[in-house]
């Protein structure tokens, strides 16, 4: 396994939300694996991201708590990445014939911009600065809006079709998964 380049992965992250449209046409041309993607570059973010996301529940629950919050943020986080590609992927590659490249990285690349806000914001909880990040996750439409105006066989229908997919599955599902183990393992009864 190789070196992780933590400042590749910082400006990568940086340059898809502050300029979007500069980093998605090298983005969208990469060739990586499913497995490179997510082991170079999603994991590892979304690593360093829970590494916060426990320190802030230290702050409000018990060492266990924490630790068990925080796994399962980092677990919903992942899979419901890779579920959201799959039905972005089933939309993009099998009904439009686009490739399977382009759909993981449209979901990894702009799901970390969810990934990294949401997860704070669900750490800090229900008070101001946890809402606001929680309503900043939804910053990576923009970042996903942008990749999908640099596919230049995508029609406005189909762009807005997939965009309106893609923006629901990156959203929805690791929410659904999160609250599913959250109830499987009363992890909620602590809460209370």
């Amino acid at each position: 396994m190789k070196n992780i380049n933590f400042k590749y992965l910082y400006r990568r992250t940086e340059q898809l939300l502050m300029v979007p449209e500069t980093v998605w046409p090298e983005a969208l041309d990469e060739t990586n694996s499913g497995k490179e993607l997510y082991r170079n570059y999603l994991i590892p973010i979304t690593m360093v991201i829970s590494i916060m996301v426990l320190l802030i529940n230290l702050i409000n629950y018990n060492f266990w708590q924490a630790t068990g919050l925080t796994i399962i943020n980092l677990i919903a986080m992942l899979i419901g990445n890779w579920f959201a590609y799959l039905i972005t992927r089933e939309y993009l590659c099998r009904k439009l014939s686009f490739d399977t490249n382009l759909a993981l990285n449209l979901t990894v690349y702009s799901g970390v911009i969810f990934i990294i806000f949401h997860s704070i914001g669900n750490a800090l909880g229900n008070i101001f600065l946890g809402q606001l990040f929680t309503l900043l996750s939804f910053i990576f439409i923009r970042t996903l809006y942008k990749g999908l105006g640099q596919i230049p066989r995508l029609h406005p229908g189909q762009k807005t079709n997939i965009l309106v997919i893609s923006s629901l599955a990156i959203i929805c599902i690791p929410v659904i998964i999160n609250q599913l183990l959250m109830i499987i393992f009363g992890i909620s009864a602590f809460n209370i």
